[in-house]
């Protein structure tokens, strides 16, 4: 048997028993293709001295065969967004192309930086600022999000190859981009069509190709560093690389390390200071300074606006509500607390009679301390990549090339989020309850409620108000303010421990190997077919993530404060409930009155000693793997001589397997830190096979007005074993009616099955705070009695009517005002997802001039518009809530509604015991607009040849939308274009001038303004509304929130050296330093008023230097 016809033979056979045993099958060819590898590495010990002799024999003597392709006079290259082969490098398909040359002389070098900051991405863009928030992908990770329609909805590659999720924590979904190595990637084709029939599924928005070097010859060393010029968040990359090519093969290894220093929110300008109010004025000024407190007769707050106070502590039942740590006074006879506002005039309580409140707000908020200037705006992290590449032709017809790739990633990263509140339930008769009186410290604090109206100052203010102080309220029987002699009450203290919840320590690691064998099929050169060639490969990638958290846990608090005690004993256990042997161990008892827990100033503190420290905490562990196989096989070739040309074929088969094991410890998955969500991780697998063909048929060339027609079809089968079956194909035609001009329309379809987040999920629960509008609002209560004042109710009639259909009395639900409760929640997989499915269009035209030969132009215009069907949401909490309630049907109709479960026993409190998170398919989204890019090249002569570029790249967003109906026929349709995270323009463009060895690059990114969702901008109004900065008429204007921003310029400039052995630049990213927007925190994601992941610098100007030196080969 012929080696041809031996290899013929063997493709089929693996080809075909693919389908009879998919795991098989991958476990013989991994075996197969590993000895492959083997093989090949083996002869590397002999590859370089061939290589030498080629080079060094001139006439050719002696020197091996070269393959028969060598022969081929004009190389074929495949490119992102067909597997066909070509001679030129043209896609029908809209590509965006950005190299990691240009990117460094511009001052990044970050993949995640690099592909954000393509005009194609668009919406909120995840990045390692997104430290204190739930991540589907976890902690850590950083995803791109292309076109506005999710990470989730992109697909990314390596060399043309999938890459698999990473993660930490939950389900992972996505690839984490902080993975892919810096130095090692050449550029980032990202393919801007759905591209299911061609890739498969998540090719929805589009497709990112990381293309890795391969052209490495000899050694090269490389030192490429950023410096902020503020204090932190340096980061430097020391790369090197080794490589030997010759006409047979090549084989490269480089290894890079990453390391970035920490930046915390006190480190930069623009949010080392506390949250300010951020209001516009019906005169379009902006106001910073709060009037609401001071003109309640508390100290002014200045610019900062109230956040999270603590050193104070609730006292449920009683009218005052929070009383606050003022040691060694009182204004009631609470010991070492006084009441803030009083509750009955509103104003601030002035016990002392000395014309000030009582209560400094400021020595009590979180917002501008240390403990959260602190928290991280860039973390600290360390990556290191390793890979390394070969392949060989063996001699021979067929030109069997055997080949490898072996990537290794390792990302590590601290990150500080801030210290936030821990408010326990203290038991009535814990022993060191400030309202058990029968504890040395502790008060009656309905006594205490009496002597706070008892004291002079505040009766009289009281008396000023409402004509009697609250004695005479009582002793003419028209109310009675006093509570009486209330024996021990529970309390709930609320304060912040240093350390509590804050940190988060994450590793992940990344094993990718790809062993494949490629070569010619001699025995399809018959007729009229020829040129047939295979590939086949397996892919194998292994993801881990490791995180640790580190806080209290509820169980051991609960213990240390005498849950499960009928006297409130402190770690005592009468109830003989369950326990933990690492609860009932070790016990302390815990003093949450403690004044070391209430620094004034500081506000967080930490416990009193450091057993009970010990005790409470304790580290939440979570460990997460991801493994993916594909098995794939791909042949294609000429199937046709048509009169314009050959018609290429290619024909394909993959299989996949994706598994998922998230495997969180007792503290996580049982969600045993106080007021920490719980994740139960998630485990499952799921099996993928596709067929998949593409044909590209030569219709016209060298016809009037035709001088190329070009069609492009391609189809995908897909077999999920969870939902089935689904076809994707897609159609493609260029035409030139001249040589200088392209006019290219695409049209496909694209589906996204469920991932393993959205699949495999376990039930994860926590409690999320959720604003209830079908409780009284405080302005609709009577300030002293607490009664509903109809006319003072502002709601909206449609959100009364429809909370009226789901059996709540809006009009009864009463807690005072306080509508914002804490609900559990639960979020989880579902195995009966479908697919989204979508339509994609893109049409548009390149055109490259050909009139003179003086300078170089190029210029295309794509339009492109995305529709998605069927899209698999999470809704969250808040749309939960919004959905069914402001629902235009008004008759409680909205499927959202069903979501919501309520206690009903009581009409004047109905709350919301829990809500369901869970995946589900829904309606519908589209994303359109239009990109534009252009290039020129010229070459002038000042005295000497100069080389000048300009290469521009820019999108217009048209339409990002989203639309949803209910059961009803109710249409509910958002539109966010020119919205936060949806610019109407983004542009980017490189000036460059090049001079013997010298390059100058000048870079320029444009975002254009944007504004909030006009539904949710707030009316004008006063302080005596929903405003903070204006009092309103007479003597002053309406405000509202401000949550705008307008155009937004940043600019970076480098000067590069090239020599033969080295190369050295420098530059300044941000060279003016343009500061990011500012904006109203209740409004947009921002920290310190700075809104974090939509494209703005936050850096600031950044110096960089780049240092290369090249030896070649020996």
């Amino acid at each position: 048997m012929t080696l041809k016809s031996s290899l013929d033979t063997k493709v089929l056979s693996q080809f075909t028993s693919a389908l009879i045993d998919e795991d098989a099958t991958m476990i013989q060819l991994t075996k197969r293709l590993c000895c492959l590898t083997l093989a090949l590495l083996a002869g590397f010990k002999t590859f370089h001295s061939v290589a030498q002799s080629e080079s060094e024999n001139d006439d050719g003597q002696g020197a091996i065969e070269l393959p028969s392709s060598s022969a081929r006079l004009v190389e074929e290259i495949v490119i992102t967004g067909s597997r066909l082969r070509r001679d030129t490098f043209s896609s029908v398909s809209p590509l965006q192309i950005i190299t990691t040359e240009l990117s460094k002389e511009a001052g990044v070098i970050d993949p995640a930086e690099i592909l954000q900051g393509s005009t194609a991405s668009t919406g909120q863009q995840i990045d390692l600022t997104f430290q204190g928030f739930v991540l589907d992908n976890g902690p850590a990770a950083s995803t791109v999000n292309l076109r506005g329609l999710g990470a989730s909805r992109n697909l990314i590659l390596i060399n043309g190859r999938r890459v698999s999720p990473s993660g930490v924590e939950g389900a992972p979904a996505a690839p984490n981009l902080n993975l892919l190595p810096r130095s090692l990637v050449a550029r980032y084709d990202i393919l801007l069509d759905g591209a299911s029939s061609v890739y498969g599924s998540d090719a929805i928005a589009g497709v990112v190709n990381a293309v890795l070097k391969k052209d490495f010859a000899g050694l090269e060393l490389e030192i490429y560093s950023n410096h902020p010029e503020q204090k932190g968040g340096s980061d430097s990359t020391v790369y090197g690389s080794w490589g030997v090519n010759s006409d047979r093969g090549l084989f490269g290894v480089g290894v890079e390390y990453a390391g970035t220093k920490k930046a915390s929110l006190g480190n930069r300008s623009w949010t080392s200071g506390c949250e300010t109010h951020m209001e516009v004025d019906e005169n379009g000024r902006l106001r910073t300074e709060g009037q609401y407190f001071s003109s309640l007769g508390y100290d002014p707050l200045g610019n900062c606006r109230l956040g999270s106070l603590g050193a104070r502590t609730f006292i449920p039942g009683l009218a005052v509500g929070s009383i606050y740590y003022t040691p060694g006074y009182s204004n009631g006879g609470w010991g070492n607390f006084s009441e803030s506002g009083d509750p009955f005039t509103g104003l601030a309580a002035d016990g002392n009679g000395d014309g000030r409140g009582d209560v400094d707000l400021r020595q009590y908020d979180l917002n501008g301390k240390p403990s959260q200037l602190n928290a991280d705006l860039f973390p600290k992290s360390t990556r290191f990549n390793i890979m390394a590449f070969g392949e060989y032709t063996i001699s021979g017809e067929a030109n069997l090339t055997p080949y490898f790739e072996a990537n290794y990633a390792f990302l590590d990263v601290e990150a500080n989020s801030g210290e936030g509140q821990l408010f326990p339930d203290v038991p009535a008769l814990n022993p060191f309850n400030l309202c058990n009186p029968n504890q040395p410290q502790g008060v009656d604090c309905g006594l205490a409620m009496g002597a706070y109206l008892d004291n002079s100052s505040i009766a009289a203010n009281i008396a000023a108000a409402y004509g009697f102080t609250p004695a005479q309220f009582r002793d003419f029987g028209i109310v009675n303010l006093y509570p009486g002699a209330l024996g021990p009450v529970p309390t709930v203290p609320i304060v912040s421990v240093s350390g509590d919840r804050n940190l988060v320590e994450v590793e992940q690691s990344q094993v990718r190997l790809v062993v494949g064998i490629r070569g010619d099929i001699p025995s399809l050169s018959f007729g009229q077919l020829n040129d047939w060639r295979f590939d086949t490969y397996v892919s194998l990638s292994h993801s881990n993530g490791k995180s640790n958290r580190y806080g209290v846990r509820e169980d051991r608090l609960n213990h240390a404060l005498g849950y499960n005690s009928t006297s409130s004993t402190p770690c005592g256990n009468d109830l003989d409930n369950s326990l933990a042997s690492d609860v009932s161990s070790g016990c302390v008892p815990v003093n949450m009155y403690a004044s070391s827990l209430y620094p004034l100033g500081r506000v967080t503190g930490d416990f009193a000693t450091l057993a009970e420290r010990e005790y409470l905490f304790d580290t939440r562990h979570f460990d997460t793997d991801y493994e993916q196989i594909i098995f794939s096989i791909y042949a294609s070739g000429n199937v046709l001589n048509l009169p314009a040309g050959s018609a290429a074929l290619g024909i394909g088969f993959e299989a996949r397997r994706d598994e998922i094991k998230s495997k969180p410890d007792a503290v996580a998955a049982d969600g045993l830190f106080w007021g920490f969500f719980a994740d139960k991780g998630a485990y499952g697998a799921r099996k993928v096979t596709e067929w998949f063909a593409e044909l590209e048929i030569p219709l016209l060339v060298n016809k009037p007005l035709f001088t190329e027609l070009n069609l492009n079809i391609s189809a995908r089968f897909t077999d999920d074993e969870y939902y089935g079956n689904n076809t994707t194909e897609a159609i493609k035609l260029g035409w030139r009616p001249a040589e200088s001009l392209l006019i290219r329309g695409t049209w496909g379809t694209a589906f996204r099955a469920p991932n393993l987040r959205e699949l495999f999920l376990s039930g994860s629960t926590g409690f999320l705070n959720v604003s209830d509008p079908c409780y009284l609002p405080e302005a609709a209560l009577n300030n002293l009695t607490g009664e509903y004042i109809p006319e003072n109710d502002q709601r909206d009639p449609l959100v009364l009517s429809n909370c009226r259909a789901t059996g709540v009395d809006p009009t009864r639900a009463n807690n005072g005002g306080f509508n914002t409760f804490s609900v559990e929640a639960e979020a989880g997989g579902a195995l009966d997802l479908d697919p989204e499915e979508s339509e994609s269009w893109t049409f548009g035209f390149a055109y490259e001039q050909n009139f003179t030969n003086k300078f170089k132009l190029s210029f295309g215009v794509t339009y492109y518009e995305i529709d998605i069907t069927n899209t698999v949401i999470e809704p969250s909490t808040g749309f939960i809530v919004r959905d069914c309630y402001t629902d235009e049907a008004g008759d409680g109709s909205s499927a959202f509604c069903s979501r919501i479960t309520r206690d009903l026993a009581s009409p004047e409190n109905p709350q919301i015991t829990f809500m369901d998170l869970g995946f589900i398919n829904r309606d519908q989204e589209i994303a359109r607009g239009v990109d534009y890019n252009m290039s020129f090249s010229d070459q002038l002569n000042w005295g000497a040849p100069i080389d000048v570029s300009f290469n521009l790249n820019a999108t217009r967003l048209i339409e990002r939308s989203t639309q949803f109906t209910s059961p009803s026929g109710t249409v509910d349709y958002e539109e966010y274009a020119g919205e936060w995270g949806f610019p109407e323009w983004q542009v980017q463009g490189a000036l460059r001038f090049k001079w013997d060895r010298w390059t100058l690059t000048w870079e320029t990114r444009f975002l254009d303004g944007v504004k909030q969702d006009a539904e949710a901008i707030d009316k004008f109004d006063s302080i005596a509304g929903g405003s903070d900065t204006c009092l309103g008429p007479p003597a002053d204007v309406l405000c509202r929130d401000y949550a705008e921003a307008n155009s937004y310029f940043r600019h970076s400039t480098s000067l590069f050296y090239k020599a033969d052995t080295f190369i050295l630049g420098a530059g300044i990213r941000n060279v003016f330093n343009k500061q990011p927007p500012r904006v109203d925190g209740s409004e947009v994601i921002s920290f310190s008023n700075t809104p974090v992941g939509f494209g703005y610098d936050l850096q600031g100007r950044t110096f960089f230097l780049d240092a290369v030196y090249l030896l070649g080969e020996t």
